[in-house]
């Protein structure tokens, strides 16, 4: 069979067979625009899951090493504000300045004292931190950072108004705990008492966050850092950062791999490696993943990841099914055509190849025109369930295409085999 002859009968069959194959290009469409949608979203899931995932809260809590004068009271670190080490503020920049910097999404620091607060002069926790703060972030391009418990703490239900003038020293954000015990509400004056110094407090806003939250009267730093006379000093640093899920190499002991290896791990968004990234900036100070909250974003984006792929495949399985079933139709219905090609001489592999490039241009015009409605549908989804815009990725196209390629391959295989398997004999005595 001549290659004239092969390309005649190829255009033929597609001249007289539009509407089967058609359906066999849809059949291809519907599993690729689904695998085009899915990988975009795939490749994406990292950073856009990850910023979802930030409303679990802070996943880092940096502190200083050996604070040997703290303690702790219903959950709430309480300092004594001597003697103690601490991290200085004016260096919080730092957090900015590590290699995984455009992975810390929020840091807010904390510096809290047992203070005496209301009529009857109840002992509670008074946390100074910064509820939104512009920080200076020099040597960069971004110039600045905004930091703060307004971004780490996304969860924070709040009655009334966040107290955003990091200069305020006269507001308060009071948890529902304190709230019921000083029977205070938005808009109350009191004060907190702190040896033999008072100041004078008005409830902004009351939070009710659960947990030890409920029981602290959050106040601007400058409030605590006056009191205690730590000014520039701060306790701890809870950070929020994007990660990937940790996996056996990135628990491995960082210090037992070989330089290559070291580098894998120091370059990926592994808590792990940006823990050490923190230490390296901060040298006096520990950085803890905060392993509950670690775990769970873990966990929920292998998750994820799996239902894409299973997804995927199950869309891509279907895809290959209604091939195989219109391919197979083709093959039924051309019986004595194929029987006479191969009368005239044509080998089984050039019968195997002329099946096999009706599938091949099935499967690119599917995977061309599958991409095109899959980059709208991951768009859809990135707009209505992560509210942003998802940039195409320049591989999903030809990746969208080898896989719709190899679908309408694969769902032609059993079409083939039946097709070599004609015999040209039994065909045209009409047996």
């Amino acid at each position: 069979m001549t290659r004239m002859f092969f390309y005649k009968v190829l255009f033929k069959s597609f001249v007289q067979r539009k509407k089967r194959i058609l359906l066999a290009v849809l059949a291809v469409v519907m599993g690729a625009s689904l695998a085009s949608a899915l990988i975009n979203i795939y490749l994406n899931v990292d950073e856009k899951v990850g910023k979802e995932l930030r409303s679990f809260g802070p996943n880092i809590v940096v502190e200083p090493r050996s604070n040997e004068l703290s303690l702790e009271v219903g959950g709430v670190t309480l300092n004594s504000g001597s003697g103690g080490r601490y991290i200085r503020e004016d260096e919080l920049f730092k957090l900015k300045k590590i290699f995984w910097k455009y992975n810390i999404v929020g840091f807010a620091p904390y510096l809290s004292l047992a203070v005496k607060a209301g009529a009857g002069e109840e002992k509670v926790a008074l946390t100074g931190t910064w509820f939104e703060k512009e920080v200076p972030v020099p040597g960069e391009e971004f110039k600045s950072f905004t930091a703060g418990a307004r971004i780490i703490s996304p969860w924070w239900k709040v009655d009334g108004q966040w107290v955003l003038n990091p200069d305020d020293k006269s507001k308060a954000m009071i948890g529902s705990a304190v709230a019921r015990s000083l029977k205070l509400k938005v808009g109350d004056s009191f004060q907190v008492i702190y040896g033999d110094k008072k100041h004078p407090l008005k409830v902004a806003a009351i939070v009710d966050a659960g947990g030890s939250d409920d029981k602290q009267i959050f106040v601007n730093l400058p409030v605590v850092q006056g009191l205690a006379g730590l000014e520039n000093k701060v306790a701890r640093v809870k950070v929020s950062a994007m990660i990937v899920p940790e996996d056996d190499f990135s628990r491995r002991d960082n210090k037992t791999m070989t330089p290559e290896e070291f580098e894998r791990w120091y370059c990926t968004p592994y808590i792990s490696a940006i823990v050490k990234q923190i230490e390296e900036v901060f040298p006096d100070a520990d950085a803890e993943p905060i392993a509950q909250i670690a775990q769970a974003e873990g966990n929920m984006m292998q998750k994820i990841k799996l239902t894409v792929l299973f997804v995927t495949l199950i869309a891509l399985a279907a895809s290959a099914l209604g091939v195989t079933t219109v391919m197979t139709a083709n093959v039924l219905e051309r019986r004595k055509e194929i029987g006479m090609i191969k009368a005239i001489g044509a080998e089984n592999l050039q019968v195997a190849l002329l099946f096999a490039g009706e599938a091949a241009a099935i499967g690119i015009a599917g995977g061309v025109t599958g991409y095109l409605i899959g980059l709208g549908l991951a768009k859809f989804i990135a707009a209505t369930v992560f509210v942003t815009e998802m940039k195409p990725e320049v591989m999903v196209l030809p990746a969208t295409v080898v896989i719709a390629l190899a679908v309408a391959l694969l769902g032609s295989i059993l079409p083939v085999r039946r097709a070599i398997g004609t015999e040209p004999v039994v065909v045209l005595r009409g047996e």
